[in-house]
């Protein structure tokens, strides 16, 4: 599936963080990272249809929730940082093949399970499918 142009993407991102936050708008306050209720949300978004790949950086890292968005934007997983975190620092994790401070997640959506370690390790995303803030 090709890339949407990032004007597109960047609108996509915006309505999935009004959609979590029961209307909020959403404030830049980082590049890719919005404050919402509070708390600082990262916005991902991956076209695809059943598998989608994302990463985990220091980016991702330094924000409350990883909001990863799976082909459209009805369907998103709003992960909270310490989730993210035991998928980053696991010892087996993913690493990407250019940057050793980035960690590669698979997610199938149609079981919402992360892959993100070896041998299988997977995280049941399925607690934060759709998940809104409160």
């Amino acid at each position: 599936m090709p890339k949407k142009p990032p004007e597109v993407t960047k609108l996509i991102k915006l309505k999935v963080c009004e959609s979590i936050a029961s209307g909020s708008t959403p404030h830049e306050c980082r590049k890719d990272l919005y404050r919402l209720r509070g708390v600082t949300v990262h916005p991902r978004y991956c076209t695809g249809k059943r598998k989608f790949w994302f990463n985990i950086n220091p980016n991702s890292l330094r924000a409350d929730y990883e909001l990863w968005i799976c082909g459209d934007p009805g369907r998103w997983y709003l992960i909270p940082a310490n989730a993210l975190r035991q998928m980053y620092e696991h010892p087996k994790a993913y690493p990407d093949a250019h940057h050793a401070e980035i960690r590669v997640v698979s997610v199938d959506a149609s079981t919402h399970k992360a892959s993100y370690a070896s041998p299988g390790v997977n995280l049941d995303l399925s607690p934060y499918l759709g998940a809104i803030l409160k």
